[in-house]
């Protein structure tokens, strides 16, 4: 083990790099990054633990972070467990209700929140909160009068800290001495696809665990930088982002909002970034947009360079690279990337080694066109409740449409069913207040993942399905929808997609759409629609448009695996109606029954 705890491996980083930078971020899309040493985030850490203990949080309790992701949110973190106290993230994009649910279910007495916008989550509710006593807020807090008694700012906060600090400057010191590796260090809340959400427990020695692998698995050198924009209130950033960083000692840049990813790809000189599909899936519709814009020539050449590239990893997929068409395409390649692949990287990130992907299944024909490109993705495995990474492909050993071998201290098998089971120290502790699915999650020691799966003669891991998410057609055939949606997912025009099926004689879908491909492919093609997308998802042209991306996506796919019927909507799937979930995965038992008239209508004789 690393370290005992967390905040002991933070201390110990902190003590090591003194005036290194650790964390940069900016306020403003054009404006400078601006930088915190390690002695500096070590002191904030330190004054905002005080300041917590003086607002009376001690050892075992719990305390929520409800913000987006910033370098605030890290400091929150690593006080709240530096006082042995436990960490509930929350994710900001969740609505009232739901926050609600996880204050009263985790009774914490102090919650943190970003801004106004959060607060009011908070404020409105009080006295349906009756655990929570104070609320943090990082953000100005502007004309709120005094603050109210229960609301305090961040810098109130620090101030608070540094008092305490004065009175009893080695109570940190004794706080610290005081975690151990089995104390609770969070508990995450599942996302609630298939039911009220959970509350996950961790351990410190859970996440070390994890984080002593990643040394091994993806190891990363002194001038490396994570970008780091992914939800801190999600395990995978967390753990694969700020604990491994803070592990390794890398700098760590905060990129606050999805439109400045593209800038900051560019000018950060980050190399890694944990990413989930959909961003790289957005990457590539940009990208391809701007190519089709190109001049005949330049258009002609990318697809060519491509075309070098698909072939190369066809041949090294089916291990012929002791061949004479492998030397040869290794050349065009060799000639593709100085000509056309080293222009992109230079325009889209400079310095990225590779992505890391992980929280949904990752296409297998973006993971090409980013490994084509120069920019591998390295796909991985994991769920909250085994701390994120149970399984990871690396530089080393990549295999595309896998989720790669498993951790080093992780067993994985394969039941009867296909289900895969997992053992191992990064294994929970746990559901929060929760004996029977604690005791439902296991067998015989094995969690079980409730995802379905194989392992390769080579010892990579494949994910086929979701267990609860398989379809049983009425002649009784077995249906992965995961696999299929992936797949018709490539397609620029189509944003998101929902098969159903299950007991019925063929498949139909759902589908949302990619609204600015959609708009651009009917300006070019002269569709006419006068009430926006409402009308133009009747639009004859559309339909046949959506159809043959449909039909191109899935040829590969058994007959009975074919989509007959589909329903276009107007608009996409989103938090706040309730149809995914904050990590982007779809409820599919909520959108099947809230949509149960639209899907009878392409079933009329059922």
């Amino acid at each position: 083990m690393i370290a005992k705890s967390l905040p002991n491996l933070f201390i110990e980083q902190a003590t090591k790099n003194n005036s290194k930078t650790a964390v940069e971020y900016r306020l403003r899309r054009n404006e400078p990054y601006r930088s915190i040493s390690w002695t500096r985030l070590s002191t904030i850490v330190q004054e905002v633990a005080y300041g917590l203990i003086e607002l009376g949080v001690k050892k075992g309790d719990n305390v929520a972070i409800l913000s987006g992701t910033r370098y605030e949110w890290s400091i929150f973190d690593l006080a709240i467990l530096s006082i042995g106290a436990v960490v509930v993230p929350i994710y900001p994009t969740l609505p009232e209700q739901s926050v609600n649910y996880i204050l009263n279910n985790s009774m914490c007495g102090v919650v943190i929140l970003e801004d106004k916008g959060q607060l009011q989550k908070i404020r409105s509710q009080w006295d349906n909160l009756p655990s929570v006593r104070y609320a943090v807020v990082i953000e100005d807090l502007g004309d709120l009068p005094q603050y109210e008694s229960r609301i305090i700012s961040f810098k109130n906060l620090k101030d608070k800290g540094k008092l305490n600090f004065a009175n009893d400057p080695d109570l940190f010191e004794r706080h610290l001495a005081d975690i151990g590796e089995d104390d609770i260090a969070s508990i995450i809340y599942t996302s609630g696809t298939t039911g009220p959400p959970k509350g996950v427990m961790l351990t410190h020695k859970n996440i070390l665990s994890v984080v002593s692998s990643l040394l091994e698995l993806v190891p990363l050198k002194p001038n490396d930088k994570f970008l780091s924009f992914l939800p801190l209130s999600h395990v995978f950033e967390r753990v694969g982002g700020l604990h491994y960083a803070i592990s390794t000692a890398t700098k760590i840049c905060y990129c606050s909002s999805i439109d400045q990813i593209g800038p900051a790809l560019k000018d950060s000189g980050a190399t890694i970034m944990l990413v989930v599909p959909r961003i790289l899936e957005k990457i590539v519709t940009k990208m391809n947009h701007q190519f089709e814009s190109l001049p005949p020539l330049k258009k002609r050449l990318f697809n060519w360079a491509v075309s070098c590239g698909k072939k190369l990893l066809d041949l090294k997929g089916n291990e012929k690279t002791f061949t004479v068409d492998f030397l040869i395409y290794s050349i065009q390649y060799f000639v593709a990337d100085k000509l056309v692949f080293s222009s992109i990287r230079k325009k889209l990130a400079p310095k990225l080694k590779c992505f890391i992907s992980g929280g949904a299944p990752l296409a297998k024909e973006i993971a090409e066109f980013f490994c084509i490109i120069g920019i591998p993705v390295l796909e991985g495995y994991g769920l909250t409740e085994t701390t994120a990474a149970i399984s990871v492909n690396t530089l080393k050993q990549i295999k595309i449409a896998t989720v790669g071998k498993p951790l080093p201290n992780i067993q994985i098998k394969i039941a009867d069913d296909g289900e895969i089971l997992v053992k191992g120290p990064t294994v929970f502790a746990g559901y929060y207040r929760n004996e029977k699915d604690t005791k439902d999650a296991f067998t015989d020691e094995w969690f079980l993942t409730g995802d379905i799966g194989a392992i390769d003669s080579d010892g990579f891991l494949k994910i086929t399905g979701r267990k609860k998410d398989i379809i049983v057609n009425s002649a009784g055939k077995n249906i992965a929808p995961q696999n299929i949606e992936n797949s018709i997912r490539n397609s620029p025009y189509i944003s998101n997609i929902v098969i159903i099926g299950d007991k019925k004689k063929y498949l139909s879908a759902l589908v949302t759409l990619d609204e600015p491909s959609v708009l651009n492919y009917a300006k070019e093609h002269k569709l006419t629609f006068n009430d926006g997308m409402e009308s133009l998802v009747k639009n004859p042209g559309l339909l046949k448009l959506i159809d043959e991306e449909i039909k191109v996506r899935t040829v590969e796919f058994a007959d009975y695996e074919q989509i007959r019927k589909f329903t276009i909507f107007p608009y996409d799937f989103s938090i706040e109606s309730g149809e995914i979930t904050p990590t982007l995965k779809v409820k599919r038992k909520f959108v099947e029954e809230k949509y149960k008239k639209i899907i009878d209508a392409m079933y009329p004789l059922e």
